[in-house]
């Protein structure tokens, strides 16, 4: 008898259980919502379309959702601190103003992309290389103690066929941005390597992705490129390197292909008007915080880029509940 009780009971139990389980509803993952994030990078996220493009499908899908992004890519920047001899100017290294720009902005997300700017466009060398993988390490350090977490991307590819204009020869003993080593594309996939290899961060890798794209394209034609200078991506590659983004985080969301989607999407007043506000946000943000190139660039003043933005924020959510 107590064993028949006892067989009830637990019948009863494992019957309450799976009710409870089944009345719990699923919970979404959205990494990139409802937090303060902060995107890092150098010429290819301060043009900041494939940002536009991520927050474009990420308010369309989610138009309840909070959604806060802070781009300040920054152009000629690595992480390194390296830069050539004979550029314009030596190159500005993140470090130089990730401790204010942590400070100032206060994110709880980081996104990062550096590499394309961190070899010099030579040959791999290992000291540059270890510069780099030092350059990471501390960044990914700084983040944490600020209590932030951080997502790497692997920086995008380059198109020899397309920068053979400023390519120089196998041969040279001395390459630069505007003399380019033939083979830099190895590089910047030994690079990426490396970063694919973290086991404390999530990588996204662009550079196997949107590479994967442009080999798709010049199998049908040789010439082929959305890389047209061979380094920064034109809007069709921004968007392959958003559609990887998207993948990565928000594999729920659908992205098309081809151009005709590219289109449409900047035909919308939504795209529009985020890409505004991004460039707007992304300006005076990257401003706020400094930076120094020939000179130096620094403003004192951050609240007439809030006040444009929480206009647009305004305009952005009417429109959204008109759909």
């Amino acid at each position: 008898m107590k064993i028949i009780n006892l067989f009830i009971y637990f019948l009863l139990f494992t019957f309450f259980v799976s009710s409870k389980k089944q009345e719990k509803k699923p919970t979404r993952s959205l990494p990139l919502h409802n937090k303060k994030v902060v995107i890092l990078g150098n010429s290819i996220t301060q043009n900041g379309k494939y940002v536009d493009f991520v927050e474009y499908y990420l308010r369309k899908n989610y138009p309840n959702e909070k959604l806060n992004i802070i781009s300040i890519g920054l152009s000629s920047e690595t992480v390194s601190g390296d830069s050539e001899i004979k550029h314009a100017f030596p190159r500005p290294c993140i470090h130089s103003r990730l401790d204010l720009a942590l400070k100032l902005t206060k994110p709880d997300l980081v996104l990062a992309c550096y590499g394309m700017n961190d070899g010099i466009y030579s040959k791999i060398d290992s000291t540059r290389f270890n510069n780099y993988k030092n350059g990471i390490k501390k960044l990914k350090e700084k983040v944490r103690q600020q209590g932030a977490e951080i997502i790497l991307m692997t920086p995008t590819p380059f198109d020899a066929y397309a920068a053979k204009e400023k390519l120089g020869k196998e041969s040279d003993r001395v390459f630069s941005y505007n003399k380019r080593y033939p083979g830099y594309n190895n590089v910047l996939k030994y690079y990426s390597k490396w970063l694919l290899k973290t086991k404390d961060t999530k990588i996204i890798n662009l550079n196997g992705y949107v590479s994967s794209m442009l080999e798709e394209i010049k199998q049908i034609k040789t010439d082929s490129t959305f890389i047209p200078d061979g380094v920064h991506p034109n809007t069709i590659g921004h968007y392959h390197m958003a559609k990887k983004i998207l993948k990565d985080l928000y594999p729920q969301i659908t992205l098309e292909k081809g151009i005709t989607e590219l289109n449409n999407i900047e035909k919308d007043s939504l795209y529009k008007l985020v890409s505004k506000r991004r460039g707007i946000r992304s300006k005076g943000w990257l401003n706020y915080i400094g930076y120094k190139k020939k000179e130096i660039v620094k403003s004192n003043d951050i609240t007439t880029t809030k006040a444009r933005v929480k206009q647009l924020d305004k305009v952005i959510d009417n429109y959204l509940k008109t759909k």
